[in-house]
């Protein structure tokens, strides 16, 4: 059994980092992968590049499903928030059952829980990996195009996703109530042309397994990047640690920061962004002195 409640010690703050760093953190992990293994000598296609760095983005933003404030239960309005809360319910009881000690502050649900550990992106990768293997690039651009249309809640705001429905008919875009419902359309839009895109330029015969990769990839950056943080986050759930299921995990407790705070949108998503930007160039590196001279 876990220790006593009383003597579990938890941070005072509860917070997820924002959607955006999220999103950044999976892609730009994908990329950083992807430069390594081509400094190494193993050369990546450009379509597993990109799409695998839209996967990351995507599937990095899943494990808030359990957070029915979430970016991505608000994808769907009360389709996505039930989703949500019921997964929440689930994983809250299932938490308890598996821990009854836990201290699990009052409201907290399931957040934070289940989807925020390694198993959880395990199963995320094998799942994937698993369509990919055997039914190739049908099922795979479906991944794809489910991820494009969770990272755009994140990397777009609703009115320029309304712009693009808005751009398709012409002047139909009209009131709160059209730019809303359009906005949910505008997401649904471009993950169908990235999805279309990605199955134009695939090999035909490919073996898309490593769509799981991105996958599992984005989902463990999500409960990497809550380990930063003052909460924590349960990774390696079901070991114990100090006697505890759930203990959350992360960084030296001076390092971490708070959710949303200056410390992430000043100092942690720039770096992200300059990482990202270094891996691309040691991407592109090589195309450019193919192809330009």
């Amino acid at each position: 059994m876990c220790r006593a409640a009383s003597d579990v010690r938890r941070p005072p703050i509860l917070g997820s980092m924002m959607g955006k760093s999220h999103a950044l953190s999976g892609a730009v992990g994908w990329l950083g992968g992807c430069a390594g293994l081509v400094a190494a000598g193993h050369p990546v296609g450009p379509v597993a590049v990109v799409a695998g760095a839209v996967v990351s983005s995507g599937f990095a933003l899943l494990p808030d499903i359990d957070h029915p404030g979430s970016t991505v239960s608000r994808t769907l309005g009360p389709v996505t928030r039930l989703i949500s809360r019921s997964v929440s319910d689930a994983a809250g009881a299932f938490g308890k059952a598996t821990c009854d000690h836990c201290d699990r502050r009052p409201g907290q649900g399931g957040h934070r829980l289940i989807t925020h550990t390694v198993p959880f992106a395990l199963a995320v990768f094998a799942i994937a990996a698993l369509a990919g293997r055997v039914w190739g690039v049908t099922t795979s651009v479906v991944i794809v195009g489910f991820a494009v249309w969770l990272a755009t809640h994140t990397a777009l705001r609703p009115n320029t996703r309304a712009e693009i429905i808005d751009a398709l008919i012409p002047g139909q875009v009209r009131g709160k109530r059209a730019r809303k419902y359009a906005a949910a359309l505008g997401s649904l839009v471009a993950a169908a042309v990235v999805a279309l895109a990605v199955r134009e330029v695939a090999e035909p015969g490919a073996s898309w397994w490593w769509v799981g990769l991105a996958a599992g990839w984005g989902t463990l950056a999500h409960s990497l990047g809550d380990s930063l943080t003052h909460w924590g986050s349960p990774l390696f759930w079901p070991a114990r640690i100090r006697g505890c299921t759930w203990r959350t995990v992360g960084t030296p407790r001076w390092m971490r920061f708070r959710a949303g705070g200056a410390v992430e949108r000043w100092l942690v998503a720039p770096a992200m962004g300059l990482f990202g930007l270094g891996a691309a160039y040691l991407l592109l590196a090589p195309f450019a002195r193919t192809y330009l001279g």
